[in-house]
Protein backbone atom coordinates (compact mmCIF):
# COMPACT_ATOMS: atom_id res chain seq x y z
CA UNK A 1 0.00 0.00 0.00
CA UNK A 2 1.28 3.45 -0.90
CA UNK A 3 0.97 5.47 2.32
CA UNK A 4 1.49 9.16 2.78
CA UNK A 5 4.82 10.16 4.32
CA UNK A 6 3.82 12.16 7.40
CA UNK A 7 7.07 14.16 7.46
CA UNK A 8 6.65 15.11 3.81
CA UNK A 9 3.06 16.22 4.45
CA UNK A 10 4.05 18.33 7.48
CA UNK A 11 6.93 19.85 5.54
CA UNK A 12 4.55 20.86 2.76
CA UNK A 13 2.17 22.37 5.33
CA UNK A 14 4.98 24.48 6.85
CA UNK A 15 6.25 25.56 3.41
CA UNK A 16 2.81 26.94 2.64
CA UNK A 17 2.07 28.50 6.04
CA UNK A 18 5.02 28.60 8.44
CA UNK A 19 2.84 29.33 11.49
CA UNK A 20 0.40 26.48 10.80
CA UNK A 21 0.17 23.58 13.17
CA UNK A 22 -0.74 20.15 11.86
CA UNK A 23 -2.04 17.29 13.98
CA UNK A 24 -2.54 13.88 12.42
CA UNK A 25 -5.74 12.23 13.61
CA UNK A 26 -7.94 9.20 13.26
CA UNK A 27 -11.24 10.48 11.78
CA UNK A 28 -13.12 8.05 14.02
CA UNK A 29 -11.98 10.17 17.01
CA UNK A 30 -14.10 13.12 15.92
CA UNK A 31 -17.00 14.00 18.20
CA UNK A 32 -20.35 14.49 16.46
CA UNK A 33 -23.22 16.29 18.14
CA UNK A 34 -26.53 17.41 16.70
CA UNK A 35 -26.53 20.55 18.88
CA UNK A 36 -23.54 21.90 16.96
CA UNK A 37 -25.60 22.07 13.77
CA UNK A 38 -28.18 24.16 15.60
CA UNK A 39 -25.57 26.92 15.97
CA UNK A 40 -25.58 27.15 12.17
CA UNK A 41 -29.27 28.02 12.28
CA UNK A 42 -28.47 31.14 14.32
CA UNK A 43 -25.61 32.24 12.05
CA UNK A 44 -26.13 35.02 9.50
CA UNK A 45 -24.81 32.71 6.78
CA UNK A 46 -27.67 30.24 7.31
CA UNK A 47 -29.46 29.82 3.96
CA UNK A 48 -27.22 32.58 2.53
CA UNK A 49 -24.16 30.47 1.74
CA UNK A 50 -24.13 27.52 -0.65
CA UNK A 51 -21.75 25.54 1.58
CA UNK A 52 -23.66 26.08 4.82
CA UNK A 53 -26.97 24.66 6.06
CA UNK A 54 -29.58 24.14 4.84
CA UNK A 55 -27.80 23.99 1.46
CA UNK A 56 -25.70 20.92 2.24
CA UNK A 57 -26.30 17.49 0.73
CA UNK A 58 -28.30 15.05 2.81
CA UNK A 59 -25.41 12.85 3.91
CA UNK A 60 -24.74 10.99 7.13
CA UNK A 61 -21.58 13.00 7.80
CA UNK A 62 -20.44 10.88 10.73
CA UNK A 63 -20.59 7.76 8.56
CA UNK A 64 -18.99 9.49 5.56
CA UNK A 65 -16.13 10.96 7.59
CA UNK A 66 -15.62 7.59 9.29
CA UNK A 67 -14.89 6.09 5.85
CA UNK A 68 -11.62 8.04 5.69
CA UNK A 69 -8.47 6.41 7.02
CA UNK A 70 -6.57 9.48 8.16
CA UNK A 71 -7.01 13.13 8.92
CA UNK A 72 -5.05 16.27 9.63
CA UNK A 73 -6.24 19.10 11.80
CA UNK A 74 -4.81 22.31 10.41
CA UNK A 75 -4.61 25.02 13.04
CA UNK A 76 -3.87 28.72 12.59
CA UNK A 77 -3.63 31.16 15.51
CA UNK A 78 -3.98 34.93 15.40
CA UNK A 79 -3.27 37.40 18.17
CA UNK A 80 -6.10 39.76 18.95
CA UNK A 81 -5.39 43.18 20.38
CA UNK A 82 -6.98 46.61 20.43
CA UNK A 83 -5.07 47.66 17.29
CA UNK A 84 -6.69 45.00 15.10
CA UNK A 85 -10.19 44.90 13.63
CA UNK A 86 -11.68 41.59 14.81
CA UNK A 87 -13.99 41.22 11.79
CA UNK A 88 -11.02 41.67 9.44
CA UNK A 89 -9.05 38.97 11.29
CA UNK A 90 -12.04 36.60 11.18
CA UNK A 91 -12.45 37.06 7.43
CA UNK A 92 -8.75 36.98 6.52
CA UNK A 93 -8.06 33.97 8.74
CA UNK A 94 -10.94 32.03 7.17
CA UNK A 95 -9.63 32.70 3.67
CA UNK A 96 -6.03 31.84 4.64
CA UNK A 97 -7.09 28.52 6.18
CA UNK A 98 -9.38 27.75 3.24
CA UNK A 99 -6.64 28.29 0.65
CA UNK A 100 -4.16 26.30 2.73
CA UNK A 101 -6.56 23.35 2.86
CA UNK A 102 -7.07 23.54 -0.91
CA UNK A 103 -3.31 23.43 -1.45
CA UNK A 104 -3.11 20.37 0.83
CA UNK A 105 -5.86 18.68 -1.21
CA UNK A 106 -3.84 19.28 -4.40
CA UNK A 107 -0.74 17.88 -2.71
CA UNK A 108 -2.71 14.75 -1.83
CA UNK A 109 -3.98 14.37 -5.40
CA UNK A 110 -0.38 14.59 -6.64
CA UNK A 111 0.38 11.81 -4.14
CA UNK A 112 -2.26 9.52 -5.64
CA UNK A 113 -5.15 10.22 -3.28
CA UNK A 114 -8.38 10.48 -5.26
CA UNK A 115 -10.53 10.49 -2.13
CA UNK A 116 -9.45 13.59 -0.25
CA UNK A 117 -11.69 16.28 1.17
CA UNK A 118 -11.37 19.21 3.51
CA UNK A 119 -13.62 21.12 5.86
CA UNK A 120 -12.93 24.74 6.69
CA UNK A 121 -13.19 26.70 9.93
CA UNK A 122 -16.11 29.10 9.65
CA UNK A 123 -18.20 29.80 6.59
CA UNK A 124 -16.79 30.02 3.07
CA UNK A 125 -15.69 33.58 2.27
CA UNK A 126 -14.07 33.10 -1.14
CA UNK A 127 -16.48 35.42 -2.95
CA UNK A 128 -15.87 39.04 -1.96
CA UNK A 129 -19.38 40.04 -3.00
CA UNK A 130 -21.05 37.06 -1.33
CA UNK A 131 -22.49 33.87 -2.76
CA UNK A 132 -24.10 33.66 -6.18
CA UNK A 133 -27.87 33.98 -6.26
CA UNK A 134 -28.57 30.75 -8.20
CA UNK A 135 -25.53 28.63 -7.34
CA UNK A 136 -22.03 28.67 -5.87
CA UNK A 137 -19.61 30.87 -7.82
CA UNK A 138 -16.63 28.68 -6.86
CA UNK A 139 -18.08 25.18 -6.85
CA UNK A 140 -14.66 23.50 -7.21
CA UNK A 141 -12.96 25.56 -4.50
CA UNK A 142 -15.62 26.23 -1.89
CA UNK A 143 -15.78 24.02 1.19
CA UNK A 144 -18.15 23.55 4.12
CA UNK A 145 -17.36 24.25 7.76
CA UNK A 146 -16.67 21.36 10.12
CA UNK A 147 -19.53 22.46 12.36
CA UNK A 148 -22.02 22.20 9.49
CA UNK A 149 -21.21 18.48 9.35
CA UNK A 150 -22.01 18.18 13.06
CA UNK A 151 -18.41 17.98 14.28
CA UNK A 152 -18.03 19.31 17.81
CA UNK A 153 -14.66 20.92 17.13
CA UNK A 154 -13.82 21.94 20.71
CA UNK A 155 -14.25 18.39 22.05
CA UNK A 156 -12.60 16.82 18.99
CA UNK A 157 -9.38 18.84 19.17
CA UNK A 158 -9.25 18.46 22.96
CA UNK A 159 -8.63 14.73 22.36
CA UNK A 160 -5.37 15.81 20.70
CA UNK A 161 -4.28 18.25 23.40
CA UNK A 162 -5.62 21.47 21.88
CA UNK A 163 -7.57 23.69 24.26
CA UNK A 164 -9.77 26.43 22.92
CA UNK A 165 -11.02 29.23 25.12
CA UNK A 166 -14.03 31.45 24.71
CA UNK A 167 -14.55 34.22 24.12
CA UNK A 168 -11.67 34.67 21.69
CA UNK A 169 -10.47 37.95 23.16
CA UNK A 170 -6.70 37.41 23.07
CA UNK A 171 -6.26 34.79 20.37
CA UNK A 172 -8.40 33.59 17.48
CA UNK A 173 -7.84 29.96 16.53
CA UNK A 174 -8.97 28.68 13.13
CA UNK A 175 -9.24 24.92 12.70
CA UNK A 176 -9.79 23.04 9.47
CA UNK A 177 -9.65 19.35 8.64
CA UNK A 178 -8.14 17.41 5.76
CA UNK A 179 -9.30 13.80 5.28
CA UNK A 180 -7.98 11.07 2.99
CA UNK A 181 -7.98 7.35 2.39
CA UNK A 182 -4.78 5.32 2.25
CA UNK A 183 -5.19 3.70 -1.13
CA UNK A 184 -2.83 2.24 -3.63
CA UNK A 185 -1.58 4.73 -6.16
Amino acid sequence: MNTIDDNELMSFLKQNQKDAEGILIDPKDLVFEENVKMNCFYCGKYNNNWRCPPNLPDIDYQKMIGEFDRGLFVILKYDINENVDYSDIRSESSITLHKLLLSLEKWMWRHHRSTVISFIGGSCKLCKGGCGKERCNNAYMSRSPLEAAGVQVVKSVRKYGVKLSFPADKELTRIGLLLWQDEEG
